[in-house]
């Protein structure tokens, strides 16, 4: 009688591989199964799955599917997050291992952390050191000045979005608000007089951020023209005459174009971002006399 011999046992990366679909549809499922099929030590695999669910969280939030994911997506979320140096890398990096693994599935799958960690998108550029000059400043400002014809410009398209990204650079150079408060800016946060802004954090009490002069013009005109677009539902911000919903990384790319564009600005080797026009505004009120009242956010009395 013979005894067939015990067949051997099937390596953990062969159980279960995720397709393409299963990273679409059900990608914290899919990620459980890569880490798996790596062995990576439980201290590790416990780290890399908290990273990747706050990843997620993030782009299902901000209603980005997978084949839509791109560089200015993951610059927009490390921003956002407030990372170390150390741990904006360690994000992108475990987002490109994944996509190497996609490209295996389909050949010449876009990897959008490679082009982030090319584009240094995941260096730490928004170091809270870094300052607009005095001069560098007043041309921002120049840039902000608008026609007095400007807020008639709301059947022209493109006229539309140069009112609303000159206004998007306004309040993050002159109210100091990062992505997120920008993108989920409400027009009742918004003082009548432009004075101000309401900022409602995801934690801790609100506060009112002083909208600098210079920057009252800019928004003024884009609020005439919303208006006379007559944009539907709360939003100050919008991708369209539609009303419909700008993603975060849309911000970030719009304020980053307009400031890429100025001359003056032009010499700068670092990239600059809403988070270099918060840093710059934080500048503007401590010269103007300003005293911060919280580490943590940006509140300020004016003395």
């Amino acid at each position: 009688m013979s005894v067939n011999p015990t067949p051997p046992a099937t390596p953990v990366s062969d159980l279960f591989q995720p397709t393409l679909q299963d990273w679409a549809e059900q990608p914290a499922q899919a990620f459980e199964h890569w880490l798996a099929a790596r062995g990576y030590r439980e201290s590790s695999a416990t780290v890399y799955r908290a990273m990747w669910r706050k990843w997620l969280r993030w782009v299902e939030s901000h209603q980005r599917a997978l084949a839509d994911w791109s560089a200015g997506d993951i610059a927009a979320f490390l921003d956002e997050s407030g990372l170390t140096k150390l741990h904006r890398y360690r994000y992108a990096r475990l987002i490109e291992r994944v996509f190497h693994q996609l490209e295996l599935l389909r050949t010449g799958t876009h990897n959008p952390a490679s082009a982030a960690v090319q584009q240094k998108l995941a260096d730490c550029e928004n170091d809270p050191t870094t300052f607009l000059s005095t001069i560098e400043r007043v041309a921002i400002e120049a840039s902000l000045e608008v026609g007095a014809r400007a807020s008639e410009a709301a059947a022209n398209a493109s006229a539309f979005k140069l009112a609303r990204d000159r206004a998007l650079v306004a309040v993050c150079h002159g109210a100091g608000l990062k992505v997120a408060q920008v993108q989920s800016l409400l027009l009742r946060q918004v003082d009548a007089a432009l004075q101000s802004i309401t900022v409602e954090p995801s934690r801790g009490p609100s506060y009112h951020a002083p909208l600098l002069e210079s920057a009252r013009p800019a928004l003024a005109a884009w609020l005439a023209v919303r208006s006379h677009a007559e944009v539907p539902g709360e939003r100050v911000f919008v991708a369209d005459a539609g009303g419909r919903v700008m993603h975060a990384a849309s911000v970030y790319r719009r304020v980053e174009a307009w400031l890429a564009a100025l001359p003056a600005l032009m010499h700068r080797s670092e990239r600059l971002s809403p988070q270099t026009l918060r840093n710059g505004y934080a500048a503007a009120l401590f010269d103007a006399g300003a005293a911060p009242v919280a580490a943590d956010e940006a509140h300020w009395h004016v003395e």
